[in-house]
C-alpha cells in the first residue's frame, strides 16, 4: 500500500525578528503550496505532542536562546533544515574563529581575550601586528560591539569595562581601506553579496540603499570563501562578512546564522527567500525517498 505524501509544512520559530523576514518566507511558501506555521519561542509549550514528521521543513531566524530551545526540541531526523549533519542543531562552537582559521579559511589573526593583565595585552597586540586593533563582543548584530583601539590606554580601559560585565571579547587584527562584503548563502552556493558602505565618522559600515550595490552573481573567490565558511560551521545557510582589501586579499569576518536576509531581496531584488524554501524542499524531498526506502 502506497503511503500518503508527507505535507509540505515550513515550521518557522519567532521571536520578534524582523517582520520582512517572516513575511518574505510566508510569501515564498505561498508561492510554492508550502503551508507556513509560526511558532512563538516565548511562549512555546514544550508540549511532548509536538512531532514534526520526516518531510517537514524547520528554521529558526530567530537568534535568541529561546528560540534555539525550541527549535532543539521540534527538530528530529528527517525533518529539513539548514543545519548540515543529523544532530549539529544541537551543537554549537564557542570558538568559531578557531573552527574556521584551523579550517583553512583566511581571517585575520583573532585572540579570545580572557585576562586584562597589561603586559599580556601588550603582547596580544604585538602577535595582531600592532595598533590598532579591533575589540568584538559577541552577541551583537549591525556593528554594535565592534569597537577599535588606536591606543593602549584605549585597549586597556575598554578590556577592563568589557570583562567586568562578564563579557569575554576577541581582539583582532585591523585590516585598512577594506572593502566590506555581505554575502549570502544557500545550501553550496552564493546567492547574493552586496557591498557595505562606511559610516561617517565611523570605521563600521552599513548595508547599501543602491540596488546596483547588489548582485547574484557572487565573484568567485567570495562565493568560494563563504561557501567555505558555512560549511565549516556546519551549516547550509548564512549571511557571511567578508573583507576586500585593496590588494586583493580576502579575510572572513564572521558568519552569521541565522542572518538577516531580507536585505538583499527587499533592496537588490534577489529572491532570497524563495532559495531558501527550494532548497529546503529539495532536502525534504531527499529525506522522504530515504525514509522509503
Amino acid at each position: 500500500m502506497n503511503q500518503p505524501t508527507p505535507k509540505r509544512r515550513l515550521f518557522c520559530i519567532n521571536d520578534n525578528v524582523p517582520t520582512e523576514s517572516t513575511s518574505l518566507l510566508r510569501d515564498a511558501c505561498n508561492a510554492r503550496e508550502v503551508e507556513y506555521v509560526e511558532i512563538d519561542a516565548v511562549s512555546f509549550d514544550y508540549d511532548p505532542s509536538w512531532q514534526l514528521q520526516v518531510g517537514d521543513m524547520l528554521f529558526r531566524p530567530a537568534v535568541s536562546h529561546v528560540a534555539r530551545l525550541a527549535e532543539q526540541f521540534l527538530y528530529r531526523a528527517g525533518v529539513a533544515t539548514f543545519w548540515a549533519g543529523t544532530f549539529d542543531v544541537y551543537f554549537e562552537s564557542s570558538y568559531w574563529q578557531l573552527l574556521l582559521a584551523r579550517s583553512g579559511v583566511p581571517m585575520p589573526r583573532t585572540i579570545a581575550c580572557t585576562s586584562p593583565n597589561r603586559a599580556l595585552l601588550r603582547t596580544f597586540v604585538e602577535r595582531l601586528g600592532g595598533l590598532p586593533i579591533i575589540i568584538k563582543c559577541p552577541g551583537a548584530s549591525r556593528g554594535i560591539g565592534v569597537m577599535r583601539a588606536d591606543s593602549f590606554s584605549t585597549l586597556f580601559s575598554l578590556v577592563d569595562y568589557v570583562l567586568s560585565r562578564g563579557t569575554v571579547p576577541y581582539l583582532a587584527a585591523y585590516i585598512d581601506s577594506a572593502t566590506h562584503w555581505r554575502v549570502v548563502v544557500v545550501g553550496k552556493r552564493a546567492v547574493a553579496a552586496y557591498r557595505n558602505i562606511v559610516e561617517d565618522d565611523d570605521f563600521r559600515t552599513y548595508a547599501a540603499d543602491d540596488p546596483t550595490a547588489y548582485t547574484s552573481q557572487v565573484p568567485e573567490a567570495l562565493a568560494t570563501i563563504a561557501c567555505r565558511a558555512v560549511e565549516a560551521l556546519r551549516l547550509e545557510h548564512g549571511g557571511v562578512d567578508i573583507l576586500e582589501h585593496p590588494s586583493g586579499r580576502l579575510y572572513l569576518l564572521e558568519v552569521n546564522f541565522p542572518c538577516y536576509f531580507p536585505q538583499a531581496q527587499l533592496v537588490g531584488g534577489i529572491d532570497v527567500a524563495g532559495e531558501m524554501v527550494e532548497y529546503l524542499l529539495a532536502k525534504r524531498e531527499q529525506f522522504i525517498r530515504e525514509s522509503l526506502r
